[in-house]
């Protein structure tokens, strides 16, 4: 499931994700964040679900710090092309 994240929370480095949002296997994506811009980072759900809950205001979302993201890299891009 692709998750779109405004930004992190940059006080803490904490990443809100919404409960409900959370998938078997996440593909989150920040919209806001320049520095991280076109970057994808995965995680799986069953990994999400482990950290603690916190509240956006509005919603009911796992606090995940930014450094347990791992990025994901396309095998296209490592190649620097199309495959044969």
């Amino acid at each position: 499931m692709k998750i779109e994240i405004w930004t992190p929370r940059y006080h803490d480095r904490k990443v809100l994700v919404a409960k409900y949002k959370v998938g078997v296997d996440n593909e989150i994506v920040f919209t806001k964040a320049k520095h991280l811009k076109g970057m994808t980072f995965k995680m799986k759900g069953s990994e999400l679900v482990k950290y603690p809950i916190e509240t956006n205001g509005t919603l009911d979302c796992y606090a995940v710090p930014l450094d347990d993201f791992t990025p994901f890299i396309e095998f296209e891009s490592i190649l620097g092309g199309e495959r044969d």
